[in-house]
């Protein structure tokens, strides 16, 4: 009788582990991603000079100032990336609109705006352009910027605005 009692019980225990157990689901998760091209020479500053305005050029409500052609160059892209999408935030001028980039220079009633040099589109705060890469391994977006007076009567001062742009790789 005590050899079944002990039986028994060894059975009992050994079954406890198993009946106190725990799952685990282990998660894995990733993404493969584009690899990025060298931007700007290797550069991550751009500065664009729009040069001196004359105020009175600017007098008139919408009038703008001769645009400045720029690039956004893009080289040495590696295989298996197909095109570059870069997204553009700044503040927006609160008078011009989110088309328009708000003027942090001392000249008042001015706007900032850039826009794509192909399509003449504007890409204030929230816009992308989408450019696919080149057989040599590149891409261009020509671009440009100038000054707008939605109001007009702009008092004389600097200019300045930062654009901040962020690049996704496909």
């Amino acid at each position: 009788m005590k050899m079944n009692i002990l039986v028994l019980l060894m059975a009992c225990v050994t079954a406890l582990p198993a009946l106190s157990a725990d799952n685990v689901d282990i998660k894995v998760t990733g993404r493969i991603i584009a690899a990025p091209c060298v931007f700007n020479g290797g550069n991550s500053n751009m500065n664009i000079d729009l040069g001196n305005i004359q105020a009175t050029n600017m007098f008139t409500p919408g009038s703008s100032s001769d645009p400045v052609s720029f690039n956004l160059l893009f080289t040495s892209c590696p295989p298996g990336t197909l095109s570059v999408t870069t997204r553009f935030s700044g503040t927006p001028d609160p008078e011009a609109g989110m088309n328009y980039y708000q003027n942090s220079g001392t000249a008042t009633r001015v706007a900032i705006a850039m826009s794509d040099a192909t399509t003449g589109v504007l890409m204030g705060n929230g816009s992308s352009i989408t450019q696919n890469i080149a057989a040599d391994r590149t891409a261009k977006m020509p671009m440009k910027a100038m000054v707008t007076s939605v109001a007009g009567r702009p008092t004389p001062g600097s200019i300045r605005a930062v654009v901040v742009l962020t690049m996704q790789y496909n």
